[in-house]
C-alpha cells in the first residue's frame, strides 16, 4: 500500500500510446469533476463513486450512438449489463476533473462490449473498464440476438483490459441483510447495478476499501430484483489483497463480484 506522500512517483500512472490516443480521437468524451460528496476522509474520490462515472458516461454513449432506452423502449427492446471489469490505478483529489473515453466493441454473438478509459485533465490514464451488455425482449425478457449491421459499429475497437471474468457462487464468511429502497432502484423498477459495488465496499475492511494500491473489480449480474426485496449480502476473504462478494434474494444469487488489489 502507499502512503499518500509517495503521490508524485506513483508507480501505475501511464502516458497512452499513439494506437490509443487514434481511438481516443474516435471514441466519445465525457467529463466529471470529483465533488465533496464522492470522496472518502482521504480527500480521495472513492472507488463507487468512479465505478458510477464509468457506468453514467456508457449511459449517455448509447443515446449518442442511437440506442438509448427513449428509442429501444419504442422496439420493445431493453440493454441488460450482464458482466463487467473495472480497473482502478489511481483516485484523484477532490475537484480534479476526470474524463471518461467510452466506444463499443463488438465480437459477434449476443453479448456487445462497451469500454472505458479514464484519465486526468492531463491526458493520463487512470483506469479503464470492460462491460458486456446484451438487448433483451421487454416482454419476455429474453435476450435477442442484434443484427449484423448492428455489430458492424463496434468491429474496429478493441478491448482497453480483460474481459470480466466469471464468478461461481460460493459461501461467505460473513453475511449482512438489508432491503431495496426506493432510492436504489432504476427507471425499471429494479434495483440499480451500480449499486453493487456501493455494497461490496460497504462489507471491505477499511485497509482494503481506502487501499492506495490499484484494484481490479469483475463483477456478474445474475437477476434483476424490485424494489422491497430482502437482500442478504455476503463477504469472503480469499487473500489480503482479494475479497468475494455475493448478493442474493429468496436462495437466488443476483450478482457476484470479486475485487483485487495489487
Amino acid at each position: 500500500m502507499l502512503h499518500p506522500n509517495t503521490e508524485s512517483v506513483y508507480f501505475c500512472i501511464r502516458k497512452i500510446s499513439e494506437k490509443e490516443k487514434e481511438m481516443n480521437a474516435t471514441a466519445n468524451t465525457y467529463t466529471y469533476n470529483v465533488v465533496p460528496e464522492n470522496i472518502d476522509s482521504l480527500g480521495r474520490i472513492t472507488v463507487p463513486a468512479l465505478c458510477g462515472h464509468m457506468v453514467n458516461a456508457i449511459g449517455q454513449n448509447i443515446r449518442v450512438e442511437g440506442f438509448g432506452i427513449d428509442v429501444m423502449s419504442k422496439i420493445n427492446r431493453s440493454w441488460v449489463l450482464v458482466r463487467s471489469a473495472f480497473e482502478i490505478d489511481y483516485r484523484p483529489r477532490l475537484y480534479s476533473p476526470i474524463t471518461v473515453s467510452v466506444w463499443p466493441v463488438s465480437k459477434g454473438g449476443i453479448t456487445y462490449y462497451r469500454c472505458l478509459r479514464l484519465q486526468t485533465e492531463q491526458g493520463m490514464e487512470i483506469g479503464r473498464g470492460t462491460t458486456e451488455w446484451c438487448m433483451m425482449d421487454i416482454s419476455s425478457r429474453r435476450p435477442v440476438t442484434p443484427d449484423e449491421d448492428f455489430h458492424r459499429f463496434g468491429s474496429g475497437f478493441s478491448l482497453p483490459c480483460e474481459s470480466p471474468k466469471r464468478i461461481r457462487d460460493f459461501s461467505p464468511q460473513r453475511v449482512d441483510h438489508r432491503m431495496v429502497g426506493y432510492s436504489e432502484c432504476d427507471f425499471n423498477g429494479h434495483l440499480n447495478n451500480t449499486r453493487y459495488v456501493e455494497m461490496l465496499y460497504d462489507l471491505l475492511p477499511d485497509e482494503m476499501a481506502a487501499a492506495w494500491s490499484p484494484v481490479r473489480i469483475d463483477i456478474n449480474y445474475r437477476k434483476e430484483v424490485k424494489k422491497g426485496a430482502q437482500l442478504s449480502l455476503g463477504l469472503s476473504k480469499e487473500t489480503d489483497a482479494e475479497y468475494l462478494f455475493i448478493a442474493t434474494s429468496e436462495g437466488q444469487t443476483l450478482c457476484s463480484a470479486r475485487v483485487t488489489s495489487t
